[in-house]
């Protein structure tokens, strides 16, 4: 999950594996998987970078953790 910033200046953590659409018009809208819409303050970049971050620290997670995996 990555931490956006709704219109309205709310904070949230929004599930980005069910992002399905992001258009810049000039807002940011966000359309998830079940078709919820989100207007958020990040432009698409920022929220690519964003997910591009956190995925890197999951993978980062992974490769530090194998050896608390059982084979």
């Amino acid at each position: 999950m990555i931490k956006l910033t709704k219109i309205g200046g709310t904070e949230c953590f929004l599930n980005h594996s069910l992002f399905e659409l992001i258009e810049e018009s000039p807002d940011t809208c966000i359309t998830m998987s079940n078709g919820n819409r989100y207007l958020v303050l990040e432009s698409g970049q920022e929220i690519l970078e964003k997910i591009i971050s956190f995925n890197v620290s999951v993978l980062r997670r992974a490769g530090n953790a194998e050896h608390l995996m059982p084979l």
